[in-house]
């Protein structure tokens, strides 16, 4: 997302209009576009433009018009921007007044329940926590302000100076921006530890076992010494009225009350000073504390002896004890209050009143009692939210119903302000959808700019996208930032049902956004294959001439509807500025002109990978990750989960290991991007371990500790069913400075080990893959300069084999996971080279008497169409299908009659060798592409494999078999499991890997020959194996070669070659499509790089 968007989403109703106009000054900026500034020699000028004083910014030659121009906009645009400075500090400041002394108060009364004689309640410090959990919500709002518009200036300032061709960032952001109070981090982040600490201090307090009982109050606190006897009296009574409140028991409540109230001593007796006051204060701060608690008999006594104040208000808190009922849901007690004159729009700190938290809990009954009572519906709370906000955000229909018959507005009324249909729309609650609609609520767009059928689109709700249609939203509208219409959000993000419902109301299909993008793009780009297809096929049928059949009946609904009060309405018309910023999407590329370098001095072009990529040696290479697809089998999907209270909505997690071997990583909670990798290189895997601290964003004390040690990664590993190559999950317990649990880490890790041989070694026996000067890859586009590669090694034809392990760890070619015996799969895994080699030779006897009895049957009947096509016909695996015969042929007789390439790859495929036995009967001058095979944690859940290897010890078999072969062979890696390419490119440097993915097609369309395999229905939730823009972004961040993809959805959408190029990785391509000539002359000309047809890997030489 593009900054001014962005900044534009932060503008909530809490500081809306405070944040930085970053929309005005682009404006301002953009008028440089009609002249823009030149010297006489077309150098740029780069004096400073912060002093408008300064009239020498351009040459003797300068037309004197255009330097007028200029000077005015350079006037203009510094002047808003010092008074946008302005007021973000001025704000700013009054913000940070307000917290001080709210902590101020906090800490105060922290010190008075220490100091008092007799200890503080449970209920005290249970107050107490959420105050300082406000002042920490409160100021992380505040950082979050200042960090977004610290980016927005430092963007500004690029942006002008790029337009203007000047250099004034640096210094004006040194000289101006940085010394402004609202850029000092360093008040925040003591304030930050303050409430941290104390947090800390009060979370330990309340962990202590018996919070009631009086031995523990000096512990707690520290008594002072003995009180006076009616002192002690008093604090017995009172301690045993608190017991029998919490123990319901309305009996000793009357008795004790009484007794109070009896032994209470005469205030207007000389030297006493109102002790009756205390009592009074004690008694309302009971009820405020039991009144959500205890029955109603006990809270009916407490009222009756009239010295409760039913509008007492906590001092930390701000409630009363209407917000504690309809927090509680005591509609039992709500009225008695009422009728004691609590007041029903008191507001908390929060600025919510009672109404607010009903609306929360979805009380209808009690938000009709504060109603009639006289409660303001639409009262705004300190963000700027109604009660009818929070019902629906919680998904309360009845208590939404209740709030709108009782007069609450159905629009918004700010622009900043939250919309509610928009929210019922983002939540799928279609019932209140429905109320809404019927109480006239409006389609318009929300802060981020999208209508409600973007949002049910977005996130899923088919049933309410019909529902919105039906009532006149636009299928075709665009929204406010990037321009894109609902079927697009419904296809990037695979929700078929949602767009089945568009397309059925009559959408349009034929269309681009502003990167050239079509809506069937970004589905084959995520691998949602089924939904590109439905697209593809409306788009052939010309869907768009007429309205179709369902789009009628979906029309025709609203007339059931208007029983509901809903009636149709006409989609109104959108404007759109166009000088607004469009959205960012990152799956079409990153071309936003702040992230663009400066242009002057570019340097040379270097060759990508001419010096090769990096390699272990001798140490281990340890990675931790945080994806929410392999955190598996727990409750939460988030990397880290506070305990109770301690909850944040924005927290700092720092990653370090010990010993450390490197600079630790800072993970910003919630996270933008779980693809991340944080990895160590370490030299001794025994003495490593993992420490993860938790931090507030902004602060320097740790919330919570853990630490994963050598044993638990060692033991981890040995349980795991690859050995700790693939990510393994750990869930690491938090601990805090009282060594009390406060949370947890949930992260997985993988380790590759280093792989050791004598020809390992740059220089050796076997030359790297970058040393010649033959170049592969798209020679002339432009897209090809960013997967430029100089390879030595890389041949322009390989035979592509599949390689995996048997049981005792020799490496065979062998495509399917199972061997045939006699009707029986059995996995290769399971079976010693002798033991497969037999079971094959069995398995091609069988195959030879089928084929020879079906060669019988067809002597019998005509010749099949497809066999007078000429065409080469791969049968697919299940059952029915007769096995394929393998080769009788022995390799070596094969190479000497000079097979062609295609041929030889055939019998290979169909031949049952080993891995060494090929490169000793293959000459030197035949490439070979080892594709190695190893089930991904999706596959291997399908498949049942058992006895597998692990990852680590797999790699070092295949490249050891490799290495003792070393010649000057060319060898190229591949794998459709992630973990085996990290695990191949870290332990050598000479030979390149490709990554394949399915891109979300079937199996069958990437690996050739799974006749006899055991076929199951598996789903790949690792999106680098089903998404070519997972597949990208792993390859790039891993440093691999390239990319090997189903060439189907790059034929369909050309434009996603481009984007594999620009990634600066080189692209192959393999399936079925490849088959046809003109599928693989669409893809040369759009600068693929290499395709495999036939079990040869070839490269498209230029």
């Amino acid at each position: 997302m593009k900054f001014g968007k962005y900044i534009q989403s932060q503008q909530v109703e809490w500081a809306g209009p405070q944040y930085l106009n970053y929309k005005g000054l682009k404006k301002i900026i953009n008028s440089l576009h009609k002249n823009p500034p030149t010297t006489s020699s077309g150098a740029t000028s780069a004096t400073s433009i912060a002093d408008p004083s300064s009239h020498h910014l351009v040459g003797h030659n300068e037309d004197n018009k255009q330097y007028t121009e200029l000077q005015a906009l350079k006037t203009a645009f510094f002047f808003k921007l010092e008074r946008e400075l302005e007021k973000v500090n001025t704000f700013y400041l009054q913000k940070e007044a307000d917290l001080k002394v709210r902590l101020m108060s906090l800490l105060e009364k922290r010190k008075s329940l220490q100091n008092r004689q007799q200890r503080a309640t449970h209920a005290s410090l249970i107050t107490l926590r959420e105050g300082f959990l406000q002042f920490r919500h409160d100021l992380t709002k505040l950082q979050n302000y200042v960090e977004v518009n610290a980016t927005g200036f430092r963007k500004i300032l690029k942006k002008w100076d790029k337009r203007s061709k000047s250099s004034t960032k640096e210094l004006y952001l040194s000289r101006q921006i940085e010394i402004q109070p609202c850029f000092n981090n360093d008040v925040l982040a003591e304030l930050t530890d303050q409430g941290t600490a104390n947090l800390a201090e009060i979370e330990h307090l309340l962990s202590e076992d018996d919070p009631e009982s009086s031995s523990s109050a000096a512990a707690t606190f520290g008594s002072s010494s003995a009180s006076a006897g009616e002192a002690a009296a008093t604090f017995i009574n009172e301690s045993a009225l608190t017991n029998a409140l919490k123990q319901k028991n309305a009996s000793a409540v009357q008795t004790l009350v009484s007794l109070m109230l009896r032994n209470r001593p005469d205030p207007s007796a000389a030297g006493i000073a109102s002790p009756n006051r205390e009592e009074r204060e004690f008694l309302c701060k009971s009820f405020l504390r039991f009144c959500a608690d205890t029955s109603v008999e006990c809270l009916e006594i407490l009222l009756a002896s009239g010295e409760v104040d039913c509008n007492y208000t906590d001092d930390i808190s701000g409630r009363m004890c209407l917000h504690e009922l309809a927090i509680a849901d005591r509609l039992d007690m709500i009225q008695p209050c009422i009728e004691r004159n609590a007041n029903v729009e008191a507001t908390d700190v929060y600025g919510r009143t009672p109404l607010h938290y009903a609306s929360t809990r979805g009380s209808s009954q009690c938000a009709v009692v504060f109603l009639q009572a006289g409660a303001q519906v639409n009262a705004l709370d300190n963000d700027g939210c109604t009660p009818l906000v929070y019902s629906i955000t919680g998904g309360h229909t009845e208590c939404v119903r209740t709030l709108i018959e009782h007069g609450a507005v159905v629009e918004s009324h700010s622009p900043t302000a939250p919309i509610p249909l928009c929210l019922a729309c983002e939540h799928g609650h279609k019932d209140i959808v429905m109320i809404l609609l019927s109480r006239g609520a409006q389609l318009s767009q929300n802060a981020e700019g999208l209508f409600p059928l973007h949002l049910t689109s977005r996130e899923g709700h088919a049933a309410v996208s019909k529902l919105l249609i039906a009532h006149g939203a636009d299928v075709n509208a665009a929204d406010g930032f990037n321009g894109w219409q609902p079927i697009f959000y419904a296809a990037s993000e695979g929700h078929l049902e949602c767009v089945e419902v568009l397309l059925a109301a009559g959408c349009e299909t034929a269309l681009v956004d502003e990167f050239e993008w079509s809506p069937v793009t970004y589905a084959l780009y995520r691998g949602h294959i089924e939904i590109a297809d439905l697209l593809r096929e409306r788009s052939v049928r010309n869907i768009n001439a007429a309205p179709t059949a369902a789009h009628e009946e979906m029309v025709s609904a609203a007339s059931g509807l208007a029983s509901s009060g809903i009636k149709p309405m006409a989609p109104s018309g959108l404007f759109f500025e166009q000088s607004v910023e469009d959205q960012m999407d990152t799956d079409a590329g990153n071309m936003d002109l702040d992230e663009l370098p400066d242009l002057s001095l570019p340097p040379p072009i270097i060759p990508f990978r001419i010096y090769g990529h990096a390699f272990l040696d001798q140490r281990f290479y340890v990675y931790v990750s945080f994806k929410a697809s392999q955190l598996t089998g727990t409750s939460s999907t988030r990397p880290v989960t506070l305990l109770g209270s301690q909850q944040t909505s924005s927290l700092k997690l720092v990653v370090s290991s010990k010993p450390e071997v490197g600079v630790p990583y800072s993970v910003i909670l919630p996270l933008q991007d779980d693809s991340e990798v944080y990895s160590f290189l370490v030299d001794n895997l025994d003495t490593f371990s993992l420490q993860l601290d938790v931090y507030p964003t902004f602060g320097t004390k740790p919330i919570g500790r853990g630490a994963v040690l050598a044993s638990q990664i060692a033991m981890t590993m040995r349980k795991s069913w690859s050995g700790g190559g693939d990510v393994e999950q750990v869930i690491c317990p938090l601990f805090d400075s009282h060594l009390r649990v406060v949370g947890e880490v949930q992260f997985g890790f993988g380790v590759v080990k280093p792989f050791q041989h004598s020809s390992l070694q740059i220089g050796g026996k076997v030359e790297t893959y970058w040393k010649s000067t033959k170049v592969v890859g798209g020679g002339t586009k432009a897209e090809g300069l960013h997967s430029f590669v100089t390879a030595s090694s890389l041949a322009e034809e390989y035979i592509q084999v599949v390689v995996q392990l048997t049981r005792d760890g020799v490496p065979v070619i062998y495509t399917d996971w199972f061997l045939n015996y006699h009707g029986l799969p059995v996995s290769l895994a399971n079976l010693t080279l002798a033991q497969a080699r037999e079971v094959f030779e069995t398995q091609r006897a069988a195959a030879a008497s089928q084929q020879q009895q079906q060669q019988q049957q067809q002597q019998q009947q005509p010749p099949s169409p497809l066999v007078s096509m000429g065409g080469t016909l791969v049968s697919p695996s299940g059952a029915g299908n007769a096995p394929r015969l393998p080769s009788p042929h022995p390799l070596p007789g094969l190479l000497a009659t000079g097979a062609p390439t295609p041929d030889l790859a055939k019998n290979v495929a169909e031949s049952f060798l080993s891995l060494q036995e090929l490169l000793l009967a293959l000459p030197s001058s035949v490439g070979v592409s080892i594709v190695i095979k190893y089930p991904t944690a999706a596959e291997n859940a399908a498949f049942r494999l058992t006895n597998l290897l692990d990852v680590n010890t797999t790699v070092d078999a295949v490249l050891k078999t490799v290495y003792d072969q070393a010649s000057n062979r060319s060898i190229i890696f591949m794998s459709f499991n992630p973990a085996v390419c990290t695990a191949v490119n870290w332990k050598q440097p000479n030979y390149g890997v490709f990554f394949g993915t399915r891109g979300g097609f079937d199996q069958q369309g990437l690996e050739r020959h799974e006749e006899g395999a055991v076929q199951r229905q598996e789903v790949e939730r690792d999106s680098r194996c089903a998404s070519i823009k997972g597949a990208i972004r792993f390859a790039k961040a891993s440093n691999l070669l390239g990319v090997v993809c189903e060439a189907a959805p790059l034929v369909q959408a050309p434009i996603l070659i481009k984007t594999i190029k620009e990634s600066g990785l080189l692209l192959a391509t393999c399936g079925d499509a490849n088959n046809l000539p003109e599928n693989v002359r669409v893809q040369d000309m759009h600068g693929v790089d290499a395709v495999i047809v036939n079990g040869v890997f070839r490269y498209n030489v230029t």
